[in-house]
């Protein structure tokens, strides 16, 4: 009797791009077209996936997201905390279900989405606004004082502790002779700047409501500045806070991450933002048609490359313990730390720090990305994946699948 027995000392993953490619590829080393609830082992070994358990129960649970110090995720409008098995109720974040997203600096969370920002702070499961509000123009009548006759402008901030608001909106008033500024509705956390007597440099007065004399040694630093504008995308590079609304990019002063400028510090791309990842020379800002690497620290000076096809939302994951990736400077032996993975248009992608994209899935998995997803890295059993799930077509209709071929297997039980 035949011995039909298949023989496998290991398998190379799996490649759906050829229809007649043959089971292996070397003498006992097996590449199949497909492989289900299955992963390979870095040594060549196929081992069954895990299932599922439900751990938490969420009404309407969306936007997780995990970093070093804690693990959240929005259930409808309210942020909940995971720990464990249990999920904590932190507050609500807008009034209105939105994704929502999230970047974290030391032991705060900034947290923005079409309807709201806040900072959660882990070390204290607290809630607080991001940055100061604006305060209202201040309302002057001429009073007495020192001040030569003359022009002056006159605005507010607010100020908590060390943290101060944008400018209010500035208001005018002419002294026809010696005198002073009467401020009549100033509030008790607000700061009065005055420029010197027809000029147009604001100065530290300070907490007073009657401006007698201009100290011209502090210059106003957040003329202009606003609160952060609602954004997606949200992320920490070189001292600032980088989001996006529609085909805009807005970032922070450096290390103001309350002040935001949007008329000044902002980037506009041909269309909408679907994914900004930081890298250690720059961002990858990802857009729905095509990607561009942003070569540099510093907004001013970064020179924009057209580096790839568009990113899917919701795919960036940063991955370490990576190979080198074509960098000529580092050595093959050599791990990369923090390094952006996510699914463009045509796969599954990494870049590298010299604002390359190399494609990890061409020539072995062939799938329709879809209009969204959701990504994750992690370590389990010592081994180091990258695992996405994303919606098939564009219609975001259909279930969350992979690639095409798997797809026909799912459905027919068999490749046709």
């Amino acid at each position: 009797m035949a011995d039909n027995t298949i023989k496998l000392s290991a398998f190379t993953g799996m490649s759906n791009v050829e229809d007649a490619e043959e089971l292996f590829v070397k003498q006992g080393v097996a590449r199949p077209r497909i492989i289900l609830n299955a992963d390979v082992t870095n040594s060549g070994k196929i081992v069954k996936r895990d299932g599922q358990t439900k751990i938490i129960n969420l009404t309407d649970g969306h936007s997780q997201w995990a970093g070093a110090t804690c693990h959240l995720v929005m259930d409808g409008t309210t942020l909940k905390r995971i720990t464990g098995k249990t999920a904590t109720a932190i507050g609500s974040i807008g009034g209105m279900k939105a994704k929502t997203y999230y970047a974290e600096v030391g032991n705060l969370v900034y947290i923005s989405n079409q309807y709201t920002n806040m900072v959660f702070d882990s070390s204290d499961n607290s809630l607080s606004a991001w940055g100061l509000a604006v305060p209202n123009g201040p309302v002057l009548t001429a009073g007495s004082g020192g001040l030569e006759a003359g022009s002056y402008h006159v605005c507010t901030t607010k100020y908590s502790g060390s943290d101060l608001s944008g400018s209010s909106p500035i208001s005018n008033i002419v002294l026809s002779a010696t005198g002073g500024i009467a401020i009549t509705n100033r509030q008790s956390d607000e700061i009065v700047w005055c420029t010197d007597v027809n000029g147009d440099l604001f100065y530290r007065v300070g907490a007073v409501d009657n401006i007698v004399a201009i100290p011209s040694v502090e210059p106003l630093p957040t003329l202009f500045v606003t609160q952060p504008p609602f954004m997606e995308n949200i992320c920490h590079a070189f001292g600032r806070i980088w989001g996006s609304r529609g085909n805009i990019v807005y970032y922070s002063d450096a290390f103001h991450l309350d002040w935001f400028r949007p008329s000044f510090n902002m980037m506009e791309f041909a269309t909408p933002v679907t994914m900004i990842a930081r890298m250690r020379t720059g961002l990858f800002v990802g857009c729905e048609d095509r990607t561009y690497c942003m070569l540099g620290t510093e907004p001013s000076q970064m020179q924009q490359l057209d580096v790839g096809s568009g990113a899917v939302p919701g795919t960036l994951a940063y991955c370490s313990n990576i190979i080198e990736l074509g960098d000529t400077i580092s050595p093959p032996e050599k791990k990369h730390v923090s390094v952006p993975v996510w699914v463009s248009q045509e796969g599954i992608v990494i870049g590298n720090a010299v604002g390359r994209i190399f494609s990890l899935t061409q020539g072995k998995v062939k799938f329709a990305p879809g209009s969204e997803g959701a990504s994750l890295y992690r370590q389990r059993n010592g081994e180091f994946q990258f695992l996405t799930s994303f919606f098939k077509g564009s219609s975001a209709s259909s279930m969350g699948a992979s690639d095409e071929a798997t797809c026909e297997v799912i459905r027919n039980g068999k490749v046709i």
